[in-house]
This record gives C-alpha cells, sequence and structure tokens, in this order.
C-alpha cells in the first residue's frame, strides 16, 4: 500500500459507532462510520497494515488524507497542523479566586474592539487562513517576565468581554482572547471539542491543563477534535 497521511487541517474523534472529523479548510463537521475512524487512527499512529483498503479509499475520495510526500505548504495551502494533544482539563481560571481588577479601564476599548474585529475577520476571510495567522502570530510570540499572569488576563478578558453588546459565541471570542493575550507574551491553545449524542461543537483556550475562556464543568463536556 501506498504511504498516506492526514491532510492538515483535519481532526478526527472516535465515539462509539462514529466518527467526528473537522476539516478546517472546507469550515465544517462531517460523521462518518466507525471504519473511517479506525483507519485514521491508524494513519496517526503508523500502523498501516491495519488500514482497511475501502475505508481508506472513502478518506481520499473526501480529500481528508493524501499521498505521504514532500509537499509545499504555501503550494498546497493546507498550512494549518494540529499541535498535539493537551491533558484533559482539570480546572478553569475563571473559577479561581478573584483578582485585582488594576488595569480593567485600559483593557474595556481593546476588548471591546477585539471582540468586534474577531467577528468581522470571520465574516470575510476562511477559517483555515485565519487559524494559519494565529499558529504564525504563536511562533513570534515571546514570553515577557514583567507582564500580568494568564489568569489575572483571563478574568479581566471575561470581566470586560461582558460589557461589550454582543451575544456570546465561542469562536470569536476565544480568537479575541488569544490576541488579547498573545499581545502579552502569552500562548496558549485553541482547542475545537464535539460531543456526539446529540451533536454539539464548542471552542475554547487552554493552557496546560487550565481552561481559560469556559467554565471547567462546560469544556469538560466536548472531547478534543483538533487543538492548536
Amino acid at each position: 500500500m501506498d504511504p498516506y497521511r492526514i491532510r492538515d487541517g483535519i481532526g478526527f474523534v472516535c465515539f462509539e459507532g462514529r466518527t467526528i472529523i473537522l476539516d478546517v479548510t472546507a469550515d465544517r463537521y462531517w460523521q462518518l462510520g466507525a471504519d473511517a475512524g479506525a483507519a485514521l487512527e491508524a494513519l496517526r499512529s503508523g500502523a498501516t497494515n491495519r488500514i482497511d483498503a475501502q475505508a481508506l479509499a472513502r478518506l481520499r475520495a473526501l480529500g481528508f488524507v493524501e499521498p505521504a510526500i514532500a509537499t509545499d505548504p504555501v503550494l498546497s495551502g493546507l498550512t494549518v497542523p494540529a499541535q498535539g494533544p493537551l491533558p484533559p482539563p482539570s480546572g478553569s481560571l475563571l473559577e479561581g479566586p478573584i483578582l485585582p481588577r488594576r488595569g480593567d479601564v485600559w483593557a474595556a476599548g481593546e476588548i471591546t474592539l477585539l471582540a468586534f474585529t474577531a467577528r468581522a475577520v470571520l465574516r470575510a476571510r476562511p477559517l483555515a487562513a485565519v487559524l494559519d495567522r494565529i499558529v504564525m502570530q504563536r511562533t513570534r510570540t515571546r514570553a515577557r517576565e514583567d507582564g500580568p499572569g494568564l489568569d489575572i488576563l483571563a478574568q479581566r478578558f471575561a470581566r470586560l468581554r461582558r460589557l461589550v453588546p454582543l451575544r456570546p459565541l465561542c469562536l470569536p471570542d476565544s480568537l479575541a482572547f488569544l490576541w488579547f493575550v498573545m499581545r502579552r507574551g502569552h500562548a496558549p491553545r485553541l482547542v475545537f471539542g464535539v460531543e456526539a449524542f446529540p451533536f454539539t461543537a464548542h471552542c475554547w483556550v487552554q493552557d496546560g491543563s487550565l481552561v481559560l475562556t469556559d467554565a471547567l464543568d462546560h469544556a469538560s463536556r466536548f472531547r478534543p477534535i483538533l487543538v492548536l
């Protein structure tokens, strides 16, 4: 069998009897059978001798896998690889002790602008392009020794975001938060998660095992499908 790889921008998670797939390039979720999940898991682990040929053929026809050859990411346009697993969430910085509010006045206008900007960017640009930029910004982010920590920033963002007259939406609010903290030298991870029964999708920002933009019990309901 010729070597294949999971295409960049594809995330998946297996549930009993079904596989949920996120295709970032197409900006949509798919639901396939358990055989698709087994084939994707075999490709991810390198156990290619266990791949069902029919399942692989369908995954290739849908564009979820591709021949494992050297490609130029600029020419292919597929530059949003998953960044590896995170530990399961064990706490939320939004549910810790209330921290000092110094700096809220200066951050209020910035958070308002970021919340509106994130919604405008997602309407104007493909999701893959938006996430590509997040990944590139993270590589340029440098830690600062004198700035506020993620605990203060997470609480500040949540507190001031509630004052912005926009309906809460997980993806634009997560992007706005990432921009807010990356400007201050932090580079947490963006997590896309799903439930299968019934299907529900969500995303949040996480650093290690700590959730930064959601309550622990809510984020824990979802199984990560893609981590950037």
